[in-house]
């Protein structure tokens, strides 16, 4: 007479366990796995729009602006057609991108509600796979135009809760054009004024500039940089709820002053831990390669750290931003 064998309550026990041990050991791999492939896809994403504005610059002679001083959107909306998102493009009542444009107020209000609803959108190549915009909830300002003038930053936008009252929220990004430091800096009356005025970038506001004018070299010129938006955590941490994102419409030239520390400023870019990147920040230079930008920095706190160049990795930023500031940056970021 055969007996049958059969798993007694405590090798069970053991098994389950062995095998929670195991998952356990498997998942960070898995979660590194995931995020190498989602960081991959984010430089992918960057690397069509540098290379979009190449098409864009061949197409016409010149570069997208940086901002339609009319209508107040951004360049990613005239790079729609290179990105295979012509449809899309055509939804868009044309006069909105036209700096000649007639329409007295901004995109979001502009020949509403066809715009406006064309804007709605999403657009993945717009958008870092590391971070669900999807998920945003609503409550806080949507930026709708980007105005860098004087020596400071305006973003300007709408509240989510009258947006989706008018039908709902905008297509975001997560990616912003460079208008260097201070973007098209006039005064150079002082030494600091002077280095402003240098370092201005690719994307300045009504301004269409052409390849040929950067003169610093495509490679040493960023044309976009990942931004993320603002927490109302403590410290501005991301931490606690997001309750401000960018639109793809109205991501115009953004300025790089305020470059990629952590602060309670809506304008910095985010690095490191604040990044959805651990340790890099990803930006895509002129010649369609990305980068990852290795090491946070701080604000400078004083004019001779700007004029003597002093604040070492805030002044890599500014000088990979500028367009003919005529710095080549060479070797590791």
């Amino acid at each position: 007479m055969s007996r049958r064998s059969a798993f007694t309550l405590i090798e069970l026990l053991v098994v389950i366990a062995i095998i929670a041990i195991l998952i356990g050991l498997l998942l960070p791999a898995v979660q590194k796995v995931r995020e190498a492939a989602a960081r991959m896809q984010c430089q992918n994403n960057m690397k069509q729009l540098a290379l979009a504005t190449h098409n864009y610059e061949s197409a016409y002679g010149k570069l997208p602006y940086g901002r339609n001083v009319v209508s107040q959107n951004g360049p990613l909306v005239l790079l729609l057609p290179y990105i295979e998102q012509e449809n899309l493009y055509r939804l868009i009542d044309p006069r909105v991108y036209q700096q000649n444009s007639p329409a007295a107020t901004d995109w979001v209000n502009a020949y509403f509600p066809t715009t406006f609803a064309a804007s709605r959108n999403r657009v993945k190549t717009f958008e870092c796979p590391s971070d669900d915009l999807s998920n945003y909830a609503g409550t806080g300002n949507v930026y709708a135009w980007v105005v860098v003038s004087g020596g400071g930053v305006g973003l300007t936008g709408y509240t989510g809760s009258s947006l989706l009252a008018a039908g709902g929220l905008p297509g975001l990004t997560n990616y912003v054009p460079i208008a260097g430091t201070l973007g098209n800096y006039t005064d150079s009356s002082t030494a600091v004024n002077a280095y402003y005025s240098a370092r201005s970038g690719v994307f300045v506001d009504a301004q269409e500039n052409k390849l040929v004018g950067i003169t610093d070299g495509t490679s040493n010129t960023m044309f976009f940089g990942e931004y993320l938006g603002f927490w109302d955590g403590a410290g501005n941490a991301m931490s606690g709820s997001r309750i401000r994102v960018m639109s793809w419409f109205g991501a115009a030239g953004f300025p790089t002053y305020w470059s990629s520390v952590t602060n309670t400023d809506v304008a910095n870019f985010r690095f490191s831990l604040e990044s959805k990147h651990t340790g890099i920040l990803n930006v895509a230079m002129g010649d369609g390669s990305v980068r990852g930008l290795r090491r946070p920095n701080a604000l400078p706190t004083s004019a001779s750290e700007i004029v003597n160049r002093t604040n070492v990795q805030w002044d890599l930023m500014q000088t990979l931003a500028g367009r003919a500031d005529g710095a080549v940056i060479i070797g590791d970021n």
